[in-house]
C-alpha cells in the first residue's frame, strides 16, 4: 500500500490518547515510501480534476437527452448491469455507491418519463426488477454518435493496452479506497476530539 511521507510542524505533537498510534507510526517510518507528499497532492488534485471533467461530460449527455445528470447515469447503468443479470434499485445503489433513496427518486422520474420499466420479481415480491423501455433504448442510441466522437478525443491519450492497464489500476484503486475509508471510519470513531 502506498505510504506518503508526512512532514509535521515541530510544534504539533500527538495527544496522550494518540501516543500509541504515533508510536506505531514511528515504527513504520523506516519503510520506503512509494509516494512523496508532493506526488500525493498531485494525485489528489488530478483526481478532483478528472472527476470534475467526467461530471461535465455526463451532464452534457444528460442535457442533450433532456434529463438530469443522475437520471442519465442511472439509465446507462441499468443498461450496462442488465447485460450481467437482473437489475434492482439496490444493485444500482451498490454499483454507483449512492443512497437507495436517491436511486429510488431518480428511477421514479425515469419511469414517469417512460424510459424505465418496473416489474415484480417472481422470486421475491419485495424486490422490483428494472429494465429500459424501447423509448429509453432509443434515447441512449440517439446519443451514440456524439458519444463516439467525444470518446475518440477523451481516450486519444492512450492506446488499447494502456487503457486496459489504466482500467485495471482504477478498479484496484477503488478497492483500496474502500479499505482506506474503513480504516478512516475506525480511526475517527475511536479518536479523541481535541479542542483548538
Amino acid at each position: 500500500m502506498p505510504k506518503a511521507i508526512a512532514r509535521s510542524n515541530h510544534h504539533c505533537r500527538p495527544s496522550t490518547a494518540n501516543s500509541a498510534a504515533a508510536s506505531r507510526s514511528a515504527l513504520r517510518s523506516d519503510r520506503p515510501a512509494k509516494t512523496t507528499e508532493l506526488q500525493l497532492q498531485r494525485l489528489t488534485g488530478s483526481l478532483h480534476s478528472l472527476s470534475s471533467r467526467h461530471h461535465h461530460l455526463t451532464q452534457g449527455y444528460a442535457a442533450r437527452a433532456g434529463i438530469a445528470g443522475i437520471q442519465y447515469t442511472i439509465l446507462t447503468t441499468i443498461r450496462y448491469l442488465d447485460t450481467r443479470g437482473d437489475v434492482f434499485p439496490v444493485t444500482i445503489a451498490a454499483h454507483l455507491r449512492l443512497t437507495s433513496a436517491g436511486v429510488t427518486k431518480a428511477i421514479h422520474h425515469l419511469t414517469e418519463l417512460g424510459l424505465v420499466e418496473k416489474a415484480g420479481d417472481l422470486d421475491d415480491r419485495r424486490r422490483t426488477k428494472l429494465s429500459i423501455t424501447p423509448a429509453g433504448c432509443a434515447l441512449l442510441d440517439s446519443l451514440a454518435p456524439m458519444q463516439s466522437n467525444v470518446n475518440d478525443v477523451w481516450l486519444d491519450c492512450m492506446n488499447d493496452e494502456e487503457f486496459s492497464i489504466f482500467l485495471d489500476l482504477v478498479e484496484r484503486f477503488i478497492k483500496s479506497s474502500d479499505r482506506a475509508l474503513a480504516v478512516q471510519h475506525y480511526l475517527v470513531k475511536d479518536s479523541v476530539i481535541v479542542a483548538f
